[in-house]
């Protein structure tokens, strides 16, 4: 979507709302224009800042990610689609998408505010990851996790089993990024547990430091050095 310039232009000094509105899964869903880029807000989170959506934009930058083959992303989450935007835009990576969302509005939204104006394949499924997963077994070159309510994680998500399915429905040398919150005592003490989860699925793994966020990566051995 073209950004009005009279909004863009304020937007610099101010967040404008653009759209108000809510679903079943998020109450309150807010797609806001601050600093000239959209925002999808919830009351006590962001799901997507495109470009300065820069939990993952720093994991691209450390893996050097116009440097790898990616032929096929899956995204679980999507919000309004911040990470096909960089990797296309930014990165000029040519992949193809099966974004995975479980809340259709947000799903409406992106493709209202970004995905329309990509030439990326995204295909949009607007259902529950876990379901996904059981109906699905396509493998994929890079899998992004970013589900949250709000500011939480799901707890079904945390789960070895989980790690297991997401590792399954990898090429082999694939890259799997998953993204938590890391700005608080909180966040660092569950994210300490989580680590001890993860490396017991993935040995070779670790996590990249996003200031506010870390982002776990299936094998460090993925980021050059």
């Amino acid at each position: 979507m073209k950004k009005p310039f009279f909004k863009k232009l304020i937007s610099n000094f101010r967040e404008v709302i653009l759209e108000e509105t809510g679903s079943e899964h998020n109450p309150v869903l807010q797609v806001v224009l601050y600093k000239e880029r959209f925002q999808l807000c919830t009351r006590t989170a962001i799901y997507s800042y495109e470009d300065k959506y820069d939990n993952f934009r720093t994991a691209f930058d450390q893996l050097k990610i116009t440097e790898k083959k990616i032929e096929n992303t899956l995204l679980l989450g999507l919000g309004l689609g911040s990470i096909p935007q960089m990797l296309e835009t930014i990165y000029k990576v040519e992949t193809d998408y099966i974004a995975v969302e479980i809340d259709e509005v947000i799903c409406q939204l992106a493709d209202r505010y970004i995905l329309s104006d990509l030439k990326s394949n995204i295909q949009t499924f607007p259902i529950d990851a876990m379901n996904y997963f059981q109906w699905y077994d396509h493998r994929f070159d890079m899998i992004a996790m970013d589900i949250f309510q709000s500011a939480v994680v799901p707890e079904e998500f945390e789960s070895v089993e989980y790690f297991q399915l997401m590792d399954s429905r990898l090429h082999e040398g694939g890259i799997l990024l998953y993204n938590r919150l890391s700005n608080t005592a909180l966040d660092k003490e569950k994210n300490e547990g989580f680590q001890q989860k993860w490396m017991s699925v993935f040995p070779n793994g670790g996590l990249i430091d996003c200031r506010n966020n870390v982002i776990f990566i299936n094998d460090l051995r993925l980021i050059p050095q």
